[in-house]
């Protein structure tokens, strides 16, 4: 007989029965993967821009005619200077070519330097003349269609350099009252 034999330890009944377990990760990744998508989903629902909600006009209506630096029209300027400072009055006759009444015209004047360049440009309402020296806002008499009218520009300052001559004019706005 042998004195050390190798007989492998005899097995219990138990060990049969084991069954592997597969070690699963304990971390929640689909949960989180979920998150992540309804929040970029989120995110460029937020960015995209909106249409914006266009409604038909109703049926039926008319849009009056709105006036136009077209039917405005501005003869016989003269330009005077006020008594104080180095302000000035600048007096026209205001002719409404269009069909509807003006309640306010918007002009541009540009003062020229002595040598052509544009030494200053100012943006300032026209006023209507009552008696010859009181303004009055064209929003309260209103010139209507076909008729003439004395108005006046108030400019605040003449720039120094100017030479003296009347400047461009320029209508950038009308607007209109029912006649």
């Amino acid at each position: 007989m042998a004195t050390n034999p190798s007989i492998p330890p005899r097995r219990q009944e138990n060990e049969r029965a084991k069954v592997q377990m597969i070690r699963q990760n304990k971390f929640p990744w689909p949960i989180v993967i979920l998150i992540a998508g309804a929040a970029l989903l989120l995110a460029i629902f937020a960015l995209l821009p909106k249409a914006r909600h266009v409604t038909a006009p109703p049926t039926g209506a008319q849009v009056p005619q709105q006036p136009t630096a077209d039917q405005v029209q501005l003869t016989n300027l003269k330009l005077a200077p006020a008594p104080a400072g180095g302000a000035a009055y600048m007096t026209a006759i205001l002719h409404n070519m269009g069909d509807t009444a003006i309640s306010g015209v918007q002009v541009e004047a540009q003062f020229l330097g002595r040598n052509g360049p544009v030494l200053e440009t100012v943006t300032l309402p026209v006023q209507g003349l009552v008696n010859r020296t009181t303004s009055q806002d064209l929003t309260q008499a209103p010139i209507k269609p076909n008729e003439a009218r004395p108005v006046r520009i108030y400019f605040q300052h003449t720039p120094a350099g100017w030479n003296h001559q009347l400047p461009e004019l320029t209508v950038t706005n009308v607007t209109g009252a029912a006649p």
